[in-house]
C-alpha cells in the first residue's frame, strides 16, 4: 500500500547511455566515484512525517512489509537515524540467484518468511533538511555514510562493509572508490574478463551485475544526469500489454507483448519464456495493477529487432498487490 506520508526525494535514476567501456572516456568528468551494481530491489529507508516511524518503501512510496523479524531488525537499526537522514539501499537475497531474487521481489509486501537471508546494502544518504534543497555533494554524502557506519578514517572499501547483522538479515554499506576515467575502464574490463563465464563483473573478488559511476561533485537531484550504469548486457523494463499462448504440435508457444517503460518502443518477447515463467506472468498480471518484466537485449539494434530475452518479473516496480495474496 502506498504511504503518502513517507518522505521521499525525487528519484535519482541511472543513466544508460554507456553501452561500451570506451564510452566512459566521453564523460566530461576527470575522476568518478565507482560502486558495484547490486542486483536487487531499490528502496528508501525514511520516516513517516505523520507518526515519525521508520518506513521502508519503493521509489513510488509503496511501503514494504517483509518477514517480521527482518522488518523489525531493519527498523530498529535505523529508528534513531531516520529522524535526521534518508537512506537509499538495495535489498537482495543471500546467496544471490535469479530464483531467489524473483522470490524476494515477489514478497516485498507479503510478510512471508524467505528460505534465505536478506542483505540490505546502503549506497547513499541524504540529510532530511536536504530532501527539497540538496546541498551536499555525492563525495560528502558517501563520507557521511562511512562515518555513520563506523568505517575507520582512510580505510579503503573494496567489498561491502558490514554495519549490522541478525540471524535473518544483514545491513552493509556499498564499497566505493574514486578513480580516474581511464582506471574505471580498466576496472570494468578486468572485472568482466574475470566474471564473464558467469555473466558477472568481478570487483574485489565478488560478482556483480556491473558498475555504477557517480559524479563526485553532484548534488542529490532527480533525473539521469549524475549516475551512470555500466553493464555487459543491456536490460530494458517492459510493461506487458498481452500474453499469448499457443501450441505447435505438442510444443507450447508463448509470446509476451509490451512496450519499453522509458521509450515507449513496442516489443515481442519469445525467448526465455518457460512454462513455469508464463504461469508466473499470468498470476502476477492477475494480482498486480501492472505487469512489468526485465528483458535482456542481445544487440544495440532497435528493440523490436533486438531479440529480447526475459530475465525476471519486476515486482518492485509494479505497485502493491490488488489484494492481500502471497506471491510465491
Amino acid at each position: 500500500m502506498k504511504n503518502p506520508n513517507a518522505i521521499r526525494p525525487r528519484a535519482q535514476e541511472l543513466n544508460e547511455s554507456i553501452r561500451r567501456p570506451e564510452h566512459i572516456l566521453e564523460l566530461k568528468i576527470e575522476r568518478l566515484m565507482v560502486e558495484p551494481k547490486f542486483d536487487g530491489s531499490f528502496i528508501y529507508i525514511t520516516h513517516d512525517r505523520g507518526d515519525g516511524r521508520t518506513v521502508l518503501c519503493t521509489k513510488d512510496g509503496n511501503e514494504l512489509r517483509l518477514d517480521p523479524p527482518v522488518q523489525n531488525f531493519v527498523s530498529r537499526h535505523f529508528r534513531l537515524l531516520t529522524d535526521h537522514f534518508l537512506f537509499e539501499a538495495e535489498l537482495e537475497p543471500v546467496p544471490w540467484s535469479e530464483a531467489n531474487k524473483v522470490a524476494l521481489n515477489g514478497n516485498l509486501y507479503s510478510g512471508r518468511e524467505m528460505p534465505f537471508p536478506i542483505r540490505l546494502v546502503v549506497h547513499d544518504v541524504l540529510p532530511m533538511d536536504e530532501v527539497e534543497k540538496p546541498v551536499s555533494s555525492a563525495r560528502q554524502r558517501y563520507s557521511l555514510l562511512r562515518a555513520l557506519a563506523g568505517v575507520e578514517e582512510g580505510q579503503q572499501l573494496v567489498r561491502p562493509y558490514l554495519w549490522d547483522k541478525s540471524q535473518r538479515a544483514s545491513i552493509c554499506i556499498a564499497p566505493c572508490q574514486e578513480i580516474a576515467r581511464e582506471a574505471v575502464v580498466e576496472l570494468f574490463r578486468a572485472g568482466w574478463a574475470e566474471g564473464k563465464e558467469h555473466r558477472r563483473v568481478m570487483v574485489g573478488g565478488l560478482p556483480y551485475e556491473g558498475l555504477v559511476l557517480i559524479d563526485p561533485e553532484s548534488l542529490h537531484k532527480g533525473g539521469r544526469n549524475n549516475k551512470w550504469k555500466v553493464k555487459p548486457f543491456h536490460t530494458v523494463d517492459i510493461r506487458v500489454t498481452e500474453l499469448r499462448e499457443g501450441h505447435s504440435g505438442k510444443v507450447p508457444l508463448y509470446e509476451i507483448h509490451g512496450y519499453d517503460t522509458k521509450t515507449g518502443e513496442t516489443a515481442k518477447i519469445t525467448s526465455g519464456v518457460s512454462t513455469a515463467m508464463f504461469a508466473s506472468l499470468k498470476q502476477a498480471r492477475a494480482q498486480y495493477p501492472a505487469l512489468i518484466i526485465e528483458v535482456e537485449v542481445s544487440s544495440l539494434r532497435a528493440l523490436q529487432s533486438a531479440n529480447p530475452t526475459i530475465q525476471t518479473i519486476r515486482f518492485d516496480k509494479m505497485g502493491s498487490p490488488k489484494r492481500e495474496l502471497e506471491v510465491a
